[in-house]
């Protein structure tokens, strides 16, 4: 019988960028007629295979951050995979673990467990916005207990996360007679990363190092500026042109540039910022709204013993031909507090003189750690492998949290092999960690099934 890390390997040819899981759901039908199990497609395309009448379910989601080194078609090409040192990568893109693993480890289970009802839950767009679960029916599950495989740590249980909203902004571009002298900034080099995962390390944000720069310079106008892909990833590279009449650009740019790189020494060494003189453009608009960016909450906000609470990442400027798009991410395990970071940020923008809208709410969830379903997983844990799992809570979004709000009678835990660098191209997974968890699932599934 093909195992997880087989089918995972199969998988990671299969293109799915978030939104584009086209290719995936057809493998998954496939697979299920072949299996002779109950398929069904909803509305948004989440995919349901179905054996008998399930206690456990499983469930994890179908597509992928793309993000790469050089240009790269995620829509038409599959991921090349290589395993080095015990841990199976990527070739210079995003390895797609997050969450292929997930998706390989509910088919694993499916194809070696012959014998038990169970339901797997394969949902679409988590990365881009957790639409496939928010559109999920209240009353599609079968399962009683279900097993989130979004994890990224074989060493730990998850038993609650964040919620988290999206705050977005379009400032509209008002033309104005070019002036001053005209500069490009250009950042790269940055580490990058989870926005909930990583949010708390300290990383430099590509965004907020552009602005903060501009703001010292006093820019009037701007040209064109464009940073970042997506709303839960940390932005890496940042580019701007802007107009300015402060005296010493020069000089203040190669302070700004020292001090960057002192600050950002221990977690982003390979950051880089140029600054060239350029043409006068032939299209100028005014660059209001680059005090807004300086004023924006980014990082954490929040945090105590437990971690990071509440944060918000920039995560992002798209250039549109209406207007300058500015992408936001607040997260907190608070509701309360998540929404009240987002009306914070709202009303910096608002009063810039931009649209703001708000979307992709979605809730956090929390396991009580004496619950059965922790202490019964705990025992199958250490019964396997001879310790026992860390217990944890993630600052990262997961779809446990909306899956409650349908189910709230569902017990529900995550887990997942390790992995590293997930939404960047240094991305891996540990090979060995992938068979411990197939192991532990399949085990855990038997013992929850009784």
């Amino acid at each position: 019988m093909p195992s997880a890390l087989e089918y995972f390997e199969e998988i990671a040819k299969i293109p799915r960028p978030s939104g584009h899981e086209e290719k995936i759901r057809e493998y998954l039908k496939e697979f299920a007629a072949k299996h002779s199990l109950e398929c069904i497609e909803d509305a948004a395309g989440n995919i349901i295979i179905r054996r008998g009448e399930p206690k456990v379910t499983l469930q994890g989601h179908m597509d992928m951050v793309p993000e790469s080194l050089a240009p790269f078609d995620f829509e038409t090409c599959g991921i090349k995979t290589c395993i080095k040192d015990g841990w199976i990568c990527a070739d210079g893109t995003t390895l797609g673990a997050d969450n292929g693993a997930g998706v390989a480890l509910m088919l694993s289970a499916l194809t070696n467990l012959p014998d038990i009802p169970l339901e797997c839950l394969f949902t679409v767009d988590e990365e881009a916005g957790m639409t496939g679960v928010e559109a999920l029916a209240s009353d599609v599950l079968k399962g009683k207990i279900l097993l989130n495989l979004d994890h990224e740590d074989g060493n730990s249980l998850l038993i609650g996360c964040a919620g988290g909203v999206n705050t977005e902004a379009v400032f509209p571009k008002i033309r104005t007679l070019p002036k001053g002298e005209w500069y490009t900034l250009k950042i790269g080099g940055l580490l990058s990363g989870h926005s909930g995962i990583d949010i708390g390390l300290g990383r430099a944000n590509a965004v907020k190092l552009a602005a903060d720069f501009m703001t010292r310079v006093n820019a009037e106008q701007v040209s064109a500026f464009s940073s970042g892909t997506k709303c839960n990833v940390i932005p890496k590279e940042a580019e701007v042109t802007f107009s300015t009449e402060a005296d010493d650009v020069e000089s203040i740019f190669a302070a700004y540039a020292d001090e960057v790189k002192e600050r950002y020494e221990k977690t982003d060494s390979e950051i880089s910022m140029t600054l060239e003189k350029t043409e006068e453009p032939s299209v100028a608009y005014d660059g209001f709204f680059v005090h807004a960016l300086h004023e924006c909450r980014n990082g954490v906000v929040e945090a105590d013993f437990r971690g990071v609470i509440t944060s918000s990442n920039l995560a992002a400027v798209a250039d549109e031909p209406e207007g300058f798009r500015i992408i936001t991410l607040q997260r907190s395990a608070v509701n309360v507090s998540r929404d009240a970071l987002s009306a914070e940020i709202a009303f910096v923008f608002r009063e810039a003189g931009a649209d703001v809208f708000t979307h992709s709410s979605f809730s956090g969830w929390l396991l009580e750690v004496n619950s059965p379903l922790v202490l019964r997983a705990e025992e199958v844990y250490e019964r396997l492998f001879g310790r026992k799992p860390e217990i944890e809570t993630t600052h990262g979004g997961v779809e446990c949290g909306m899956i409650q709000e349908k189910y709230p009678a569902m017990q529900i835990i995550s887990l997942g092999p390790t992995i590293e660098g997930c939404h960047t191209v240094h991305e891996r997974m540990s090979v060995q960690s992938l068979e411990e968890t197939e192991r532990f699932l399949s085990a855990l599934i038997l013992e929850l099934s009784e």
